[in-house]
C-alpha cells in the first residue's frame, strides 16, 4: 500500500526545478527587453519634447521681433534710415523707428524690448547684422530636461521698407 501512495504522489502534476528555472529565465529576458524598449521610448519622447520647446521659443522670439508685440511695430515696419545696431563683445542692441529697441544680454541669456519685456529667454547665443537693405537676426535657444540639453538655432532676414 505504501508503494502505491508514493507513486501516486509522484504522478501528481507539477513543475520540476529545471522547468521553473527555464521559465524564470524567459520571464527575466522578456522583462529586461520591455524595460529597454520603455527606456528608449522615454528618451525619444524627452528629446522630441525638447526640440519642440526650443523651436517654439526661437520661432516666437523671431516673430515678436519681426512682426511686433501689441501696439509696437516690428522690424518689418522699419525703414532703413531708422535702423541702427550697437554691438559689444557680449551684448547687442537694435534700435529702429525712433525709440523701439531690442537688446540682447548675455548675462541674463535674454532679449528684451524697450519697455523691459522679455522677448525670449534661455538663449545661448544671438547675433544681429545690419546691412544696407535689411537685418539678419539669429537666436540659439537651449533647454535642459532629463539629463539632456538641446539647442535649436533659427535665423531670419528682415528686408527694410524704402
Amino acid at each position: 500500500m505504501k508503494i502505491r501512495a508514493i507513486r501516486a504522489l509522484r504522478s501528481t502534476g507539477g513543475f520540476t526545478l529545471v522547468e521553473m528555472c527555464i521559465s524564470m529565465g524567459i520571464v527575466t529576458l522578456v522583462t529586461v527587453g520591455m524595460f529597454n524598449v520603455f527606456w528608449q521610448v522615454l528618451k525619444t519622447y524627452n528629446e522630441t519634447s525638447l526640440m519642440s520647446i526650443t523651436a517654439k521659443q526661437a520661432s516666437m522670439a523671431l516673430d515678436r521681433m519681426v512682426i511686433g508685440i501689441g501696439t509696437n511695430a516690428g522690424l518689418r515696419e522699419a525703414q532703413a534710415s531708422t535702423v541702427t545696431t550697437t554691438s559689444t563683445t557680449t551684448n547687442w542692441q537694435l534700435s529702429y523707428n525712433s525709440g523701439l529697441t531690442f537688446t540682447y544680454y548675455t548675462n541674463t541669456h535674454a532679449i528684451v524690448d524697450q519697455s523691459g519685456k522679455c522677448i525670449v529667454s534661455n538663449l545661448v547665443a544671438s547675433t544681429v547684422t545690419n546691412t544696407t537693405n535689411g537685418v539678419q537676426i539669429s537666436v540659439s535657444v537651449a533647454q535642459s530636461c532629463g539629463g539632456r540639453t538641446l539647442t535649436n538655432t533659427m535665423a531670419t532676414f528682415v528686408q527694410f521698407r524704402n
